[in-house]
């Protein structure tokens, strides 16, 4: 078994991100890593090709294909509520209070 560690940069590669986004998937525990020396401030990690790979398998979907033909809509609005503005409301409470 073939146990030589991925740099970040190759694993990136391999997967076709940047090792920006490659950290990204680390820190939210999504990639495993092997930590490398003991740094506290740049810790060194590396990475198990069969890890990558896996990460490639989870991450594998298929999207469905819709089962109905996506229509127009017949009119331009979505809510046939009427539309009252602000200010008719706000003297339309004036005045009820008003008569009382």
């Amino acid at each position: 078994m073939d146990h030589d560690l991925l740099t970040p940069a190759e694993a990136a590669s391999i997967l076709t991100i940047s090792t920006k986004t490659l950290r990204g998937h680390v820190k939210a525990g999504e990639i495993a890593f092997i930590p490398l020396g003991r740094g506290e401030k740049r810790p060194r990690v590396g990475f198990d090709r069969k890890d990558i790979l896996d990460f490639i398998n989870r991450r594998r979907m298929r999207q469905c294909p819709p089962t109905s033909p996506k229509t127009r809509r017949s009119t331009t609005t979505t809510s046939s509520a009427a539309v009252i503005g602000f200010t008719a409301l706000r003297e339309q409470r004036i005045a009820e209070k008003q008569k009382r």
